[in-house]
């Protein structure tokens, strides 16, 4: 009887995750897709057009600061992987978990620092006619990154901050 029971509880299981998988497979993919042909010409750093030399200089901006940000942002995802392990201990050390959030606040500011180097650095190559579009494309990207930052955390609630 008590294997039927368990036989049967292993069915079911098995049949919810193929009915999630499937209900997840029909979503639509919307990522990456701009329907009009303007837009998707339009996007990133196209709508300026660069020089040549302008877009080899870029690059060389793009990569230096990946360089220097990667290093810094592998470090505070591990600080949020210990913070986490540390959470989960009978008798968390507070102490260890204060030091890693400071530590984390400490390098999300160098992060930010660099990205705004980045940004005079890359405002620095344009011309005043670029400098113009970059700004006025540069606030509207600003406000659809909040307003995604926004819905990716109203979907996700469980999600840990550290």
């Amino acid at each position: 009887m008590k294997k039927v029971n368990r036989n049967f509880k292993v069915l079911v299981a098995i049949i919810i995750v193929l009915g999630l998988s499937l209900s997840v497979m029909a979503q639509p993919n919307y990522r990456g897709q701009m329907q009009h042909p303007y837009m998707r010409a339009q996007s990133g750093l196209n709508i300026l057009d660069l020089s040549e030399e302008q877009n080899d200089q870029m690059k060389e901006i793009r990569l230096a600061h990946l360089k220097d940000v990667q290093p810094l942002k592998d470090e505070v995802k591990i600080n949020r992987v210990n913070i986490n392990v540390l959470l989960k201990n009978d008798d968390p050390d507070m102490k260890e978990i204060v030091n890693l959030v400071e530590t984390n606040g400490k390098l999300l500011t160098q992060i930010q620092v660099k990205s705004i180097e980045q940004r005079i650095n890359v405002r620095n190559l344009l011309t005043d006619d670029q400098k113009i579009i970059f700004d006025a494309h540069s606030e509207k990207m600003g406000k659809r990154r909040a307003l995604a930052q926004h819905f990716r955390q109203r979907r996700m609630p469980e999600r840990s901050r550290f």
